[in-house]
């Protein structure tokens, strides 16, 4: 007898039914992160491990690992633009009550997308931030230094995430080259599956400021994903700490001219458990919760 045919429709319906809980560790945005950045790490060192136990060639393994840590890369990466995304929301849930200026107005968000997020219980954070796209520089630089700067200041804090030229601090100024690199890189394995085109290979070179030969395919190796995973941790480190504190000293500021608006030691707590780090607002130093 033949086969029913197969519902296509239906079957590609189904993949959205196939969801996990979310980890405990995304009540933070710097927690979500490395619980994440692990879960692929250790991902690839069992592949690894079970490749170097079987017999198959070696060509054979080089081909199939080589496209794995490809899709490696791409995680690693995407990881990095959720946290930034998640750690900008925070900072929206933070300030969203206590603010009247047009500090919001650098995110761009239709109704239908805000309403949505209303039905589905979300947040005002994650309303403004999720459906935009972090991978920009510029642009982040832009959001931060709108989103936490002084009340009805003109023009913004002068608060940039990734410094460059006479922008400080001076110590963080060497991260924003290689960070525009890494999104590019990211383009280019999301956008056309690896491949380097001419197009692309003019963007890489501006921010390598090196030849970068095209057409080609990347090819990540082990190294490169060791590399890419301790820069990335280290920038999520520090601008989890950079963040976190401008955020504190905003709402401290806000809290100096109107005292009665929130309560400064619960305010800590909030701020210091979201990006853990005992952060102070008003005084008050923020508790850490056990992780």
């Amino acid at each position: 007898m033949p086969r029913p045919p197969v519902d296509l429709a239906r079957k590609i319906k189904d993949i959205v039914k196939h969801v996990q809980p979310l980890p405990e560790e995304a009540s933070a945005p710097i927690l979500h992160y490395h619980w994440t950045i692990a879960d692929i790490w250790t991902t690839l060192a069992y592949v690894e491990r079970k490749l170097d136990q079987s017999e198959s060639y070696q060509a054979v393994v080089e081909r199939r690992v080589g496209r794995l840590y490809g899709m490696a890369l791409v995680n690693l990466v995407e990881t990095f633009e959720r946290f930034l995304k998640e750690v900008a929301a925070e900072c929206v849930d933070r300030l969203a009550d206590f603010v009247v200026d047009d500090r919001f107005n650098i995110f761009s968000i239709q109704g239908s997308a805000l309403a949505a997020h209303f039905v589905t219980e979300g947040t005002l954070g994650k309303s403004l931030c999720e459906s935009s796209t972090w991978l920009d520089c510029e642009e982040t630089n832009k959001r931060f230094r709108k989103l936490l700067s002084d009340p009805f200041q003109v023009g913004g804090q002068s608060f940039d995430l990734f410094p460059k030229q006479n922008q400080q601090p001076e110590a963080d100024r060497w991260r924003f080259e290689p960070m525009n690199l890494i999104w590019q890189i990211r383009h280019t394995a999301v956008h056309n599956v690896g491949v380097i085109t001419r197009s692309d290979a003019v963007k890489l070179r501006l921010w390598a400021k090196e030849n970068v030969d095209a057409p080609r395919i990347l090819a990540p190796t082990r190294s490169d994903l060791t590399y890419l995973k301790r820069f990335m941790d280290e920038t999520a480190k520090r601008c989890n700490q950079r963040i976190g504190e401008r955020l504190a000293e905003l709402l401290t500021t806000i809290h100096a001219s109107t005292p009665p608006l929130f309560n400064a030691q619960q305010m800590a707590d909030r701020v210091a458990s979201a990006f853990r780090l005992p952060l102070q607002v008003a005084g008050s130093t923020g508790i850490i919760p056990p992780d």
